[in-house]
């Protein structure tokens, strides 16, 4: 299939190029020869009126080729004012632009097609807030519904995330819905570093809420506490206590904690599948948790059962990572950062990308035989350099410690307005893309992004298969992305190239005359030779990265 895939993606953007180039050809009535797929010796080939079609015997490319366009032909002359050369120049110049303006506007019918599929969206409810975070000092909690941002309404999730990226120390004014009350509340985004594939970094605004709720999975540290008495261990997800459902950690939490005595959990644990090493499968198990009551050195009471959220449990460790440098086992439980509590992986990860190359001071809890001791270890991270799937290589931050906490689903509502929701997204996430590629190819001119991130055609059959084989949704993006790329490629003023074509134009404007046939033969050699140089490049690129490594 991923032959396939591959001519599907080629074909499909060769199509699109071609065909835009063609429709102005034939609107602005120019006598267009043939349309071919492909170059070479033709495999199919039929006429059409005036027109030949055809399909060549070498799918990576096509093109479209209009009566006296190269200058060489004999034109009749009762076919001079249909020529290329005939023409009007502002008619030539819509010709010419066709065929990246269609490639650019292909994304956005691809993205259409994709959010108009969308019937639900994340709802504006949160789902849990992090600990000293701006939302928890301001005192959101989870189930609040936002309702308004700056006196503006909102309804979906997304609203609320690109309100907060882009309001960095910026207050903003929430109207929220706690079941029948209606209240506002001030939040200033504090300050957010996240790294780009480059290792780059990026800011935007955070507050400390998510939209997905983390399952109440427990964990168990202490050998000797009431949870590990009662048959619990960590990775064990709770789902009713005292025959009251549970959802996420804070109603766990607020449930032990009014209830000092026994207390009947209904809990899953996962097992392997016999004869099926990849599939687990959840048992449900029954505990009685039977608290103990402990003073604290100021003499107030707490109920102590020895459970704590999964999230800061160590499930695994890296060989050779930083992490295991720092002393971190599978079952540590992660406490502090230099010194400062911290309770959710998000923000361990978050203060770890603000500072790569600060040697931090990580603690954590370990059992030891029946007690549990504190362990502290010096943590340094690495940048390493690996390849994606699809064979790109990124920077990224090496930590080596991962946690296997989850989160549940969050509210959904139905999408108001899909056709006009799916334009708006449609044109927005097209604009992004050839943000994004305009900046990428900029970087690449300035030799801010290596030589060796050029690909060819044997980068393209990687990417359609890997894309192919995740599903239509990710083939799409994927089609969408390279037809943007491809877009602006043919926009480069390089000669042979569509944008050298304009440039021509604009020059011949302002001699107010053509270039004669020498003068255009010297620059089509120029363009050639620049085209053959990134030719070259990106098949060495090719060999080197999917042949010889």
């Amino acid at each position: 299939m991923s032959i396939v895939y591959f001519l599907l993606l080629v074909g499909v953007l060769v199509v699109i190029h071609e065909l835009g180039h063609f429709i102005a050809a034939k609107l602005l009535d120019f006598k267009v020869l043939r349309f071919s797929l492909g170059f070479g010796r033709p495999l199919l080939r039929t006429r059409l009126g005036e027109t030949e079609y055809q399909l060549g015997i070498m799918p990576l490319g096509g093109y479209v080729r209009i009566l006296g366009e190269d200058g060489g032909d004999d034109v009749p002359s009762s076919d001079a004012v249909r020529s290329f050369r005939g023409k009007p120049l502002w008619q030539r110049l819509i010709v010419v632009f066709a065929g990246p303006m269609a490639n650019l506007v292909f994304p956005v019918i691809i993205y259409f097609t994709l959010f108009a599929g969308h019937s639900q969206l994340p709802a504006a409810v949160v789902g849990d807030v992090l600990a000293d975070a701006p939302a928890a000092r301001a005192g959101l909690a989870p189930g609040d519904r936002v309702e308004t941002i700056n006196g503006e309404p909102v309804r979906y999730w997304e609203e609320l995330e690109n309100a907060v990226k882009d309001s960095i120390g910026q207050e903003l004014r929430l109207g929220l819905r706690r079941g029948d009350k209606s209240f506002e509340k001030y939040i200033a985004p504090v300050e957010q570093i996240v790294r780009t594939r480059d290792g780059g970094a990026t800011r935007q605004g955070f507050i400390g809420v998510t939209h997905a709720p983390f399952l109440p999975l427990v964990g168990v540290v202490d050998p000797g506490s009431p949870a590990a008495q009662a048959g619990l261990r960590t990775g064990d997800l709770l789902i009713s206590i005292d025959g009251e459902s549970v959802a996420n950690w804070t109603e766990v939490k607020a449930k032990l904690a009014r209830n000092t005595r026994r207390t009947s959990l209904v809990y899953l644990r996962g097992r392997a599948a016999p004869g099926v090493s990849s599939v687990h499968l959840l048992e449900a198990q029954f505990a009685d948790l039977v608290p103990e009551i402990r003073r604290s050195v100021s003499g107030r009471q707490r109920v102590y059962t020895g459970l704590e959220p999964a999230e800061m449990f160590v499930a695994q460790v890296d060989p050779g990572s930083p992490a295991a440098a720092a002393g971190l086992r599978p079952g540590d439980l992660i406490t502090a950062l230099d010194g400062e509590p911290i309770d959710h992986w998000m923000v361990l990860d978050q203060r770890l990308q603000a500072r790569p190359e600060h040697t931090w001071t990580l603690t954590w809890q370990r059992a030891d035989g029946d007690q549990v001791v504190m362990r502290s270890g010096e943590l340094r991270q690495r940048w390493i350099e690996e390849r994606d799937e699809y064979g790109h290589t990124q920077t990224r931050l090496a930590f080596g410690a991962h946690s296997d906490f989850e989160r549940g689903r969050g509210e959904l509502v139905p999408i108001k307005g899909r056709v006009q929701y799916a334009f708006e997204k449609a044109m927005g996430r097209s604009a992004e893309t050839v943000g994004a590629m305009v900046s990428g190819f900029t970087e690449i001119l300035r030799g801010q992004v290596p030589g060796d991130s050029v690909g060819g055609p044997l980068m393209m059959y990687r990417v359609a298969s890997v894309s192919g084989h995740k599903g239509w949704d990710s083939f799409l993006l994927m089609l969408a992305l390279i037809s943007v790329n491809l877009g602006l490629i043919n926009l480069l003023p390089v000669p042979v190239l569509d944008g050298g074509h304009l440039v021509v134009f604009a020059a011949e404007a302002v001699r107010k005359r053509p270039l004669s046939l020498a003068a255009r033969a010297r620059v089509q050699y120029v363009g050639l030779a620049v085209v053959g140089v990134i030719t070259v490049l990106a098949l060495r690129n090719d060999v080197v990265r999917y042949l010889l490594q």
